[in-house]
């Protein structure tokens, strides 16, 4: 996906509507970064993508109708080039295991500050991965 604009457009998927909330207060504050778009479901993040064509998605893995590993597998087939985040709670091996090979290109747990968000963001924009720094420490 070709980005002219001079920021990161992304779309944050997550069933929750007050972690959505906090995230998109959490990401305004960076001037490089523009939330185009949230979804609380993998269908919905499928959908959102394939109209407003963000740079990176950072989404949910464990969510209703669709998860975030089987919508990544989807989009990766449709937009190659789109960096995906997988996002969890949880740091469980089996789970960054599958959300990388489904095609994410960057796994962050729910805890990580606000700068490793955006650091993570900005990383994985520039076609480079970017594993927590709580997992990558293992």
């Amino acid at each position: 996906m070709t980005n002219t604009s001079g920021t990161i457009r992304i779309i944050i998927a997550d069933d929750h509507e007050i972690f959505r909330d906090g995230f998109k207060l959490m990401i305004s504050r960076n001037d490089d970064i523009d939330l185009l778009g949230e979804a609380a479901d993998g269908r919905e993040l499928i959908e959102l993508v394939t109209t407003l064509k963000p740079d990176v998605v950072v989404t949910d893995i464990k969510m209703p109708r669709m998860d975030g590993i089987e919508a990544t597998k989807a989009l990766m087939q449709q937009f190659p080039d789109l960096g995906v985040i997988g996002l969890s709670m949880f740091d469980e091996e089996d789970l960054i295991i599958d959300m990388l090979e489904a095609g994410a290109k960057g796994y962050l747990l729910k805890n990580a500050d606000k700068h490793e968000v955006a650091e993570a963001i900005r990383t994985v924009y520039q076609e480079q991965p970017y594993y927590c720094k709580h997992t990558s420490s293992r």
